[in-house]
């Protein structure tokens, strides 16, 4: 087609604030490579539809070609019924996703046989959407607003240590807390958490959980050495720049986190900090690309690992990890593979058209 595309965009948030908006589709758009349209989504040359989207109300609404980007691996984590049923439930109420499919899988399995494509974060998350639908693009997140290059003061660091995340993934703290309790005790250490205050239990809808409150329970001999610090871009680049190194403990019993995609791990590495992850499938694949594979851990080492930190702050660290980024994850790479998913798509429907 001649000129910019106009993507129809059922976003996260309207401004287009949200991280799943401006660390994905968006980047595009400031690039000038196309044009986003979110106040009349149905009348565009293509319509994409964000996880905070109803997939098979606005996949009915199209006349259009529509894709999928579906960054979580929900069809890669066989919930119970129950559960299944439950968010099913919770996201009907809150207009993304329609009570007649029963379970959310279901409906996320009938919204990826009838799109064109589907976009995910990892070549793992790729084999899970194969079965529905053949067109599956894998596309991580830009992390360029985390680069150490927007930082203005020194960095200063401290004997600290630095984890950032939505407040619902706080849970996977207690995975290393008794191990991390005691190493921050005897050693001295600051915990800098970057993360909400407060956030939603069930669904990310329904109850109130107060993190600090939360943290005080996994870390009763280190709590007065633990800050709870609200997330903001600024405030992740101020502490990211006063820490030693970072952690990403997962609870890889949970099928749904120990298939999320590396967009933590590279963002924490565009911060320029090392760190100590845990073995997922995608932080392994990455590890062994990267040459880094000693900070990556399984369940049982963390203690191990947390006592020798000093064998990953070191320049080869920081030096690995940069190279892999240069090499597979610049903000130019992303823009054109989110040119190539579009274009392929709008080409397949056009040339169906003829």
């Amino acid at each position: 087609m001649s000129g910019r595309a106009k993507i129809g965009y059922i976003p996260y948030s309207q401004n287009l604030e949200h991280p799943g908006d401006r660390r994905r589709i968006v980047i595009c758009a400031t690039a000038g490579k196309l044009d986003i349209n979110t106040d009349n989504p149905l009348n565009s040359d293509l319509l994409l539809l964000s996880n905070g989207a109803n997939f098979n109300y606005w996949i009915k609404k199209s006349k259009k070609p529509v894709i999928l980007d579906l960054v979580d691996a929900y069809l890669g984590e066989n919930p119970n019924w129950a559960r299944d049923f439950l968010r099913n439930i919770v996201r009907a109420f809150n207009g993304k996703a329609n009570f007649s499919d029963i379970t959310y899988t279901r409906g996320l399995k009938k919204a990826c046989t009838a799109s064109d494509a589907v976009i995910v974060a990892t070549p793992e998350q790729r084999d899970c959407i194969l079965p529905y639908n053949k067109n599956v693009y894998v596309i991580l997140d830009d992390h360029s607003e985390l680069s150490r290059s927007n930082i203005n003061k020194p960095i200063n660091r401290e004997k600290s240590i630095f984890w950032e995340g939505m407040g619902y993934t706080l849970k996977h703290l207690k995975v290393i807390a008794p191990d991390l309790d005691n190493y921050l005790f005897e050693n001295s250490y600051c915990l800098y958490l970057l993360t909400n205050e407060t956030f939603a239990r069930w669904g990310g809808y329904l109850g109130r959980v107060d993190s600090s409150k939360l943290i005080k329970g996994w870390f009763p001999k280190s709590f007065s050495q633990i800050r709870v610090i609200p997330w903001s871009i600024e405030n992740v680049l101020e502490y990211s720049s006063k820490s030693e190194f970072a952690i990403i403990p997962i609870d890889t019993d949970d099928n749904f986190a120990n298939l999320k995609p590396e967009n933590k791990l590279l963002g924490l590495w565009a911060l320029g900090l090392p760190v100590l992850f845990s073995s997922t499938p995608a932080y392994k694949r990455v590890a062994k690309e990267a040459g880094l594979m000693d900070a990556c851990i399984n369940r049982e080492e963390w203690k191990q690992s947390l006592d020798k930190h000093d064998l990953i702050t070191n320049q080869y660290h920081m030096n690995s990890a940069n190279k892999y980024l240069d090499r597979l994850h610049t903000k130019e790479d992303l823009i054109q593979k989110w040119e190539v998913a579009i274009n392929t798509t709008l080409a397949k429907s056009q040339s169906r058209e003829e």
